[in-house]
């Protein structure tokens, strides 16, 4: 695709104080023990009263941070609406499910149901909005929110002037013991993901969500593309996507400025990032985002917005650092993500 996705608006709410207007990563939260937990803003600054009492927590965080976005973007209403999460409104889901046990099949209540589905969080922000275009919600697991960009990126290639793209992902206390129990989290301390030492991971949480525009306006950096890969059998396969990928915007690797990584702090499941590490650090600066963030489907919308911020500033917090490297123009970020060693995306950000 030849179009650039302008980032004219962002909203992330995160387990770190991104809803602040002006916040860099001056002050970092820690995982409570072994998960993140998002910081929620104060709803009713963006979300009608009457509305919010009926909302899920999901669908709150999701239409706040469509809010933020467009607030920042200037505009009332967008093209299109595209979505993605890996667990919908998880919340919703499990209340229906236990009220169906607890009240034995009966009695039930249509709310938790109705508000369960995956596409609630785009059907929401359509209506509150009004919008009447395209709405899609991509359910993918970790490539969730990466085909919620390339779908973005075919709408603009075909003419559509501003689109929404959102990343949602809540957890629940249960969940999270579920994790516990199944010995997949860990509450390791070190936020040394890159050294690949422990298994298992902190589990995250957060809502993104950005309008690209076909115009560059008041925006700072781009997504030039995003490619994918499928359960890689080697490190060698995964660097070679990365290569093939930034040959096709005629750019290699020695170009990037900045790689961001997206190591979960498993070692198995980093175990490929781990091994492309080196070769990338030669002449690129290299960064990190999960020990922020946590782990979860739609976490590369954090790696983008932290991008996004990284090129507005022209600076690298020491916070995200891997390497030393210093960059005096931060041009090109490069994001390399996986997902449990199963999803891996490449997205590609350039400085306007």
């Amino acid at each position: 695709m030849k179009v650039k996705g302008y980032i004219t608006g962002s909203g992330c709410i995160s387990p770190q104080n991104t809803t602040e207007k002006d916040y860099f990563f001056e002050n970092v939260n820690g995982p409570e023990v072994d998960f993140f937990k998002a910081i929620e803003p104060s709803y009713k600054e963006h979300i009608n009263s009457n509305l919010l009492r009926r909302m899920g927590r999901a669908i709150k965080m999701g239409v706040s941070a469509a809010r933020i976005a467009m607030t920042e973007a200037g505009i009332e209403n967008v093209d299109a609406i595209i979505s993605g999460t890996g667990l919908g409104c998880f919340e919703d889901t499990e209340k229906f499910l236990l009220a169906i046990i607890n009240n034995d099949e009966t009695l039930l209540t249509p709310t938790s149901f109705i508000q369960s589905t995956h596409n609630t969080v785009g059907s929401q922000v359509a209506l509150i909005m009004k919008c009447h275009g395209y709405n899609y919600t991509y359910a993918h697991r970790g490539f969730s929110f990466d085909t919620c960009v390339m779908d973005a990126l075919m709408n603009l290639e075909e003419g559509k002037n501003n689109i929404l793209i959102g990343g949602i992902e809540e957890h629940t206390p249960n969940y999270v013991e579920i994790f516990r129990k199944g010995k997949k989290l860990n509450d390791n301390n070190s936020n040394k993901y890159f050294e690949g030492k422990t298994s298992g991971i902190q589990l995250g949480e957060g809502t993104t969500f950005f309008v690209l525009s076909n115009e560059k306006k008041n925006a700072v950096a781009a997504i030039d593309g995003v490619a994918f890969l499928y359960k890689p059998q080697s490190a060698k396969e995964v660097a070679d996507k990365a290569n093939s990928f930034l040959k096709t915007h005629n750019i290699s690797l020695e170009n990037i400025d900045l790689v961001l990584f997206g190591f979960s702090g498993d070692k198995e499941f980093d175990k490929y990032l781990l091994e492309m590490l080196p070769s990338t650090s030669k002449n690129s600066a290299t960064a990190q985002f999960k020990h922020l963030s946590g782990e979860y489907y739609t976490a590369n919308a954090f790696a983008i917005w932290t991008a996004n911020k990284i090129i507005e500033n022209q600076k690298i917090p020491d916070v995200i650092r891997i390497n030393s490297v210093s960059k005096s123009n931060i041009n090109l970020i490069l994001i390399v993500n996986g997902f449990q060693g199963i999803n891996y995306s490449f997205t590609l950000i350039t400085k306007c």
